[in-house]
């Protein structure tokens, strides 16, 4: 009987899961290339023009440094492992993706 509910269980959780994509897919244009869901695409920090001018007043080298790099950076794509490549994706816009073999 534990056998049945294990399988039960398994089933429930890849419908689930499948269900999931399919929600986050029917958020994106239909004729959207998605290699990696959406919802997994880690976002960059947004920082402002003043952020970035008033945040460096008193700020140490190391802190400068980093929101450098996340007012510098927060335009450009994001890159995630796919394949035997990368995908590169939009990062305001996740549905925007675009794969890159090896």
């Amino acid at each position: 009987m534990s056998l049945t509910k294990a399988i039960i269980g398994t089933l429930a959780a890849l419908f689930a899961i499948s269900t999931d994509i399919q929600r986050a897919r029917a958020q994106c244009s239909p004729n959207d290339k998605i290699y990696i869901d959406p919802r997994l695409v880690p976002q960059r920090p947004r920082v402002s023009r003043e952020q970035f001018i008033n945040g460096g007043l008193g700020a140490t080298d190391e802190e400068r440094r980093r929101l450098d790099e996340a007012y510098y950076s927060q335009n450009l794509p994001i890159q995630m492992p796919y394949g035997n490549g990368y995908v590169l994706i939009h990062p305001t816009n996740p549905c925007i993706q675009q794969y890159i073999g090896k």
